[in-house]
């Protein structure tokens, strides 16, 4: 990545016992602690991290690790990536006591990402340099702090490359939503075919007037959903199967990938869409078209009778 780098301030408040020493009149108690060491910035790493929950929302971690012999309290963050905006909390009432040894998390969402002056296409875009952070703290715990202090941690890890994939894909995403509306349909229908339950899932296209020309490549099978009929070896759908994009919608036969229970209730992105497209002949890196709640019930309700699964 690269260009513009816009520093992220995420303000988390500490109030830690306010709120009972007002209510009891008692007069606020007043830490001796000192303020944070000059050199702690010598004993903080920083970790960009995502889980599979927090993809949809854009949500990330900053892991901070601390290798002092100081106890501190974790009361804010702020991340310098580049290609991203203004972020903001998603956890605000969180300060957790950064002791010796131990890492604690600020919780992120992403800002919009800025795509101008980045090639599009399916690639991940490589930053010119390492994201950094700027991170809020105080010595002590609970309600003994010292007065915060920000620490900036030059080099921040991203070594699951989670920044460079949400710039992806938000950036396909916005190159297809400029061309195209895609939106899967509320519910699924199940039918018979070659004696095998099928359930059909349709993704509508909606052409946006006088946006660039969108064409869907491909839509990836996922965790929970596969293609009946897959082309040779791929395992969702191509070619033929998504030639009814001319018309605006594209119906998918759908098959459980797995049958084991555990897989849909442990389901994270199994129904989410991966899609694969073109705008004005460039391809783009994959999308994720989500379904409604009521698709998704639908979806596992069918793959719960597919699975002959007991009531």
């Amino acid at each position: 990545m690269a260009r513009g780098r816009t520093t992220l301030v995420v303000v988390l408040t500490s109030l830690v016992g306010a709120a009972a020493v007002a209510c009891s009149g008692a007069p606020a108690p007043s830490s001796t602690l000192g303020p944070v060491p000059d050199d702690i910035a010598d004993h903080l790493s920083v970790q960009v991290d995502q889980g599979r929950t927090q993809y949809a929302a854009r949500e990330i971690v900053l892991a901070v690790t601390n290798d002092s012999d100081e106890t501190m309290t974790l009361l804010s963050g702020a991340l310098d990536a580049d290609g991203f905006g203004p972020s903001h909390p998603t956890k605000e009432n969180r300060t957790p006591a950064l002791r010796p040894g131990t890492t604690r998390d600020v919780y992120v969402e992403l800002g919009e990402a800025e795509c101008a002056g980045f090639p599009a296409g399916p690639e991940e875009p490589v930053p010119d340099a390492a994201p950094s952070a700027t991170i809020t703290l105080a010595r002590g715990e609970f309600d003994d702090l010292g007065p915060a202090a920000d620490v900036v941690v030059a080099e921040v890890g991203d070594p699951g490359g989670h920044l460079a994939r949400n710039h992806a894909v938000d950036c396909a995403t916005a190159a297809v939503a400029a061309g195209a509306s895609l939106a899967v349909d509320a519910d699924i229908p199940v039918e018979t075919r070659g004696g095998e339950l099928t359930a059909l899932v349709t993704l509508r296209i909606d052409p946006v007037d006088g946006g660039p020309g969108v064409t869907i490549d491909r839509i990836a099978g996922t965790t929970i959903m596969n293609n009946p009929d897959p082309d040779g070896e791929e395992t969702g759908w191509t070619g033929s199967a998504l030639d009814g994009q001319r018309s605006g919608s594209i119906t998918l036969p759908v098959v459980p990938a797995r049958c084991d229970a555990h897989a849909v209730g442990e389901d994270k992105r199994g129904t989410f869409l991966p899609v694969t497209a073109s705008v004005d002949g460039v391809t783009q890196h994959v999308i994720y078209v989500p379904m409604p709640d009521s698709a998704r019930a639908d979806l596992f309700a069918f793959i719960a009778d597919s699975c002959d699964w007991p009531e």
